[in-house]
């Protein structure tokens, strides 16, 4: 189910955000298993609420959403972007999963959201910028510390400047068609036969001929995936886009991609 996260207001263009129940409230009145070895929702949420009210950003929500133990949380600070390119702002964004099933890793990390399309991407470029609890048999006693680093990391101006020059970089970085490289994703098994014609119908609709064009085709199909209720491969998806920016699944350097 979508929910809110107060005091903070949910983002949409469409204003659909505006009624959703609070996720906290929700989740102190509803009865839950957490595993021995899992963080609990409710204290990574009561965290971040705290952490956030203590940085000088107007944040809103891009997306909460919770079932079954499995959240997903994305916030941006309106007040904090940047502009790439004439009518393309990118925003500072913060990333949180979490299950309390503990069959999954928490993962924090620094998301950068493209406001004229609502696509974003999860950065984990550096040391800092993401946090993962890897599982064990009890849950880490410093995880709030390392989620407040992530989250002051996410809303730094100069982060944000280090972040955009990353992506400026794919700009320059020309693709005459991105087949050879999603082939490569797939034949690595990090994309279906279905995404791939998904990724290339966006790259190609968009004409954006760079490599930056195709994470935001990626991304695109991750913007899709969540409003067919998809969330786990959404966030798999946006992974991946921070992965081609950090250079991760790259066509050997100085190769023009052309089709056959």
């Amino acid at each position: 189910m979508n929910y809110s996260l107060l005091p903070f207001p949910t983002y949409s263009q469409s204003a659909d955000g505006e009624g959703r129940p609070d996720i906290r409230d929700a989740l102190t009145k509803r009865e839950r298993n957490v595993a021995p070895h899992a963080v609990n929702n409710l204290d990574l949420l009561n965290h971040v609420v705290e952490t956030l009210r203590d940085l000088p950003w107007k944040f809103r929500v891009d997306h909460c959403r919770e079932c079954d133990g499995q959240l997903h949380l994305s916030v941006m600070a309106r007040d904090l972007g940047r502009n790439l390119a004439v009518g393309d702002t990118v925003n500072a964004g913060f990333f949180l999963q979490n299950f309390e099933t503990g069959n999954v890793q928490t993962l924090a990390c620094t998301r950068l959201f493209r406001v004229s399309c609502e696509n974003g991407a999860l950065l984990e470029c550096e040391q800092g910028q993401s946090y993962t609890n890897m599982r064990s048999e009890i849950a880490p006693i410093d995880w709030r510390l390392k989620i407040t680093h992530v989250i002051n990391r996410s809303f730094s101006g100069d982060g944000v400047d280090l972040d955009l020059a990353r992506f400026r970089a794919t700009t320059e970085q020309m693709v005459i068609t991105p087949y050879e490289f999603l082939c490569q994703l797939s034949a690595q098994g990090l994309i279906d036969d279905e995404e791939q014609s998904d990724i290339q119908a966006a790259f190609d609709e968009a004409a954006d001929f760079s490599m930056y064009g195709v994470i935001n085709a990626v991304t695109q199909v991750a913007h899709r995936l969540r409003s067919d209720d998809r969330w786990i491969r959404a966030f798999e998806m946006e992974r991946l886009g921070g992965e081609i920016l950090r250079g991760d699944h790259n066509l050997p350097a100085l190769d023009l991609v052309y089709s056959h």
